[in-house]
Order: C-alpha cells, then sequence, then structure tokens
C-alpha cells in the first residue's frame, strides 16, 4: 500500500530562464504546467551615468541583482527539481543564491547554457530536460 503512496505523490519541478535583467519561470507538477511568471531585475546596462561613480554604481547593480535573485527563490518553495537556463553569468549567480538555503540547495539538478528563447520554445525545452531528468535520477 505504501508503494501505491509513493507512486502517487506529486514532482514539483521548476525550470529558469534567467539573465540579469529578468527570469522566465515555469512550474509544472507531474509533467503539467501549472503555470509560468516572469520577473525583472530592474538592472539597466552596465553603463552609469548621472555624476555616479563606478564603484558606487556597481554597488548599487549588485544590490539590485542580489533583490532580484531572492525574489526568484521566494517562488521555489516545494520544488523537488530545478533547472536553470541562461545565456551567460546570471544563471551561476542564482544558483550561489540557491546554495545559501540548505533546503533547496540540492534540488538544482542541472544549469543549461542557452540563449533566449520564446515561451512556447522554453516551455518545450523545460519540460522535455526536466521529464529526462527525473528518469536519470529514478534509475
Amino acid at each position: 500500500m505504501s508503494h501505491t503512496r509513493q507512486e502517487q505523490r506529486s514532482i514539483h519541478q521548476i525550470a529558469i530562464w534567467v539573465d540579469h535583467r529578468e527570469a522566465i519561470m515555469v512550474m509544472f507538477t507531474n509533467a503539467h504546467l501549472l503555470r509560468e511568471e516572469e520577473l525583472f531585475s530592474g538592472v539597466g546596462p552596465r553603463t552609469h551615468g548621472g555624476g555616479w561613480s563606478q564603484q558606487r554604481f556597481e554597488s548599487h547593480r549588485r544590490a539590485t541583482l542580489d533583490h532580484f535573485y531572492e525574489e526568484i527563490i521566494q517562488n521555489l518553495n516545494g520544488a523537488d527539481e530545478i533547472i536553470i537556463y541562461g545565456p551567460g553569468q546570471a544563471k551561476h549567480e542564482l544558483e550561489q543564491h540557491i546554495n545559501r538555503y540548505k533546503g533547496l540547495s540540492q534540488h538544482v539538478i542541472d544549469l543549461v547554457t542557452t540563449d533566449k528563447l520564446d515561451d512556447q520554445q522554453f516551455i518545450h525545452m523545460a519540460l522535455k530536460d526536466l521529464v529526462s531528468a527525473h528518469i536519470q535520477q529514478k534509475n
């Protein structure tokens, strides 16, 4: 009987595409899309202006990104499997923030380098990768 309960347990999977300006999150339960969410960091281009020193600009930029990553992490509660996608450093920076949370860090199963995708391409890629990763983890 307990074996049947284990088979019926819902698997919550989240895929995140992230760069320094935005994050697109897709949430699945048992390989069915539950919802999609888009978050924006508010970080502008890497140039500074308005009389700010480079150090002050970078400090403000880092604080804004730290807040952005924490906002993403707030959406990860209950995730069994997480894959992070993106073109550059942001995916690694997000993983570093996630690693500060012992309850979440073991749920990151892959980091994937990819350019920006449209919503349907991302959902398709994420579902394929999450299902494949889940099957590999079971074996």
